[in-house]
């Protein structure tokens, strides 16, 4: 009881780092758009600068592959918690034009700065026994999400204080500022490292058949996680926001209202998905909602209106991420214990791959061909991507099923469904 109870106090900690990231991200992705337009920074200059900042954040993760093992995690938190406090002073200091090219070699711009610290979370969180690991990814996806839901409303406060645009952003840069002191101050509360597996997991067994086998299943789906993370990145929330901004002249706190009903609705869909996913299972489930909200995302540019768009944009809202905690849970159960650290690395390098090259195709689509062929392009990526993963994975049974030499999944969460 004791050592369940530490257990769960270290995945609260862990929640909050990830929480406290997550917020600052949130209300600098809407105020970097308007500092970047501000600064006649156009689409495709935004695609180069965060395809830039994806490809640092790479070297970074991979970094943190070798420097967690034999530091501890929280180096990377705060390492984290450095690069948002940098971030929040070089715009302080230099004009945007000099300041938003400075802070793409810190590898923090939207969507994902400082995405090592998702990585080294997602890490830990893989090693929760098998009852519960999709669940507690779930749970994760879901504080994760309302803290960002949280931080794109306060991007709002200084607007609706009565404070300028200029004035909100020199606010809102102290605060990345100050949040990012107090992350490196929260990473300092965690213990060098600690184990949620099963004492039974904490090395591989004799009879441990996985090995090179799940190795290669790892890779593939790494190579799978580019194309996703490609067609993401193709309408990536930076470029999103962008166009919302120029195309229907959404201010700050629209844009803010915008993404902070998007994330609370993103959110409400984690424990949703963990429910479906008990059905149908963890690859139906991932699949088979992305589908609808691909098809969401592609009808965006043809609505006469801002407000259509943002009525197609919540619904899609509820959908997008259902594969996330599902996706999470599908890769810690496809490999056995002593490969889940490494799964987890491996398939998010494949996600920001992917995400370095999106931004550049998406800025360059919108810039050269009109607002419909980033959205219809990137839903046409990630349909293909959901097809390929369901077809090339709907038989892969669990690592625990082939170590026990059958044919069935232990997991009472199914892979895949009745496959």
């Amino acid at each position: 009881m004791d050592d369940e109870r530490t257990k769960a106090g270290y995945r609260r900690k862990l929640y909050l780092v990830d929480a406290v990231r997550t917020f600052g991200l949130a209300f600098f992705t809407i105020i970097f758009v308007v500092v970047a337009h501000s600064a006649g920074i156009g689409a495709f200059a935004i695609g180069i600068l965060t395809t830039i900042s994806v490809v640092i954040g790479v070297a970074t993760t991979r970094l943190m592959d070798w420097v967690v093992p034999r530091w501890g995690s929280r180096f990377a938190f705060g390492s984290a918690g450095l690069l948002m406090v940098g971030t929040g002073a070089v715009l302080l200091i230099f004009p945007a034009t000099i300041g938003v090219p400075l802070v793409a070699i810190f590898g923090f711009l939207p969507p994902l700065g400082g995405q090592f610290v998702a990585v080294v979370v997602e890490g830990s969180l893989a090693h929760t026994p098998t009852v519960k690991r999709t669940k507690i990814f779930a749970n994760y996806g879901l504080i994760v999400t309302i803290a960002g839901a949280t931080g794109s409303l306060f991007a709002a406060l200084p607007g609706w204080a009565g404070f300028s645009v200029q004035r909100s952003i020199l606010i809102l840069m102290l605060c990345l500022v100050l949040l990012g002191a107090v992350l490196l101050l929260v990473s300092f509360l965690l213990p060098v490292d600690h184990w949620l597996g099963d004492s039974s997991d904490a090395e591989p067994g004799p009879t441990d058949v996985a090995g090179d086998d799940r190795r290669a299943l790892v890779y593939r789906l790494a190579l799978l996680f580019v194309a996703d993370a490609a067609g993401s990145g193709i309408v990536t929330s930076t470029l999103l926001l962008f166009w919302l901004h120029v195309h229907f002249r959404l201010g700050l706190p629209q844009l803010a209202l915008l993404y902070f009903g998007m994330d609370i609705l993103t959110a409400i869909s984690f424990p949703l998905a963990e429910r479906i996913a008990r059905r149908i299972g963890l690859l139906n489930t991932a699949v088979f909602t992305h589908i609808p909200s691909s098809l969401l995302l592609i009808a965006v540019p043809f609505v006469p209106s801002g407000s259509i768009a943002a009525i197609l944009l919540l619904a899609r809202a509820v959908l997008v991420e259902m594969d996330v905690p599902t996706q999470q849970s599908y890769i810690a159960s496809i490999v056995p214990p002593s490969l889940r650290a490494f799964a987890v690395n491996r398939t998010s390098i494949g996600t920001q791959a992917g995400a370095a090259v999106g931004p550049i195709v998406g800025g360059a689509a919108l810039s050269a061909l009109g607002n419909v062929a980033p959205f219809l392009l990137g839903g046409i990526v990630k349909i293909s991507y959901d097809l390929t993963l369901w077809r090339s994975f709907r038989r892969v049974h669990s690592a625990e099923a082939q170590r026990n030499g059958s044919g069935l999944s232990l997991d009472p969460t199914p892979l895949g469904g009745t496959d």
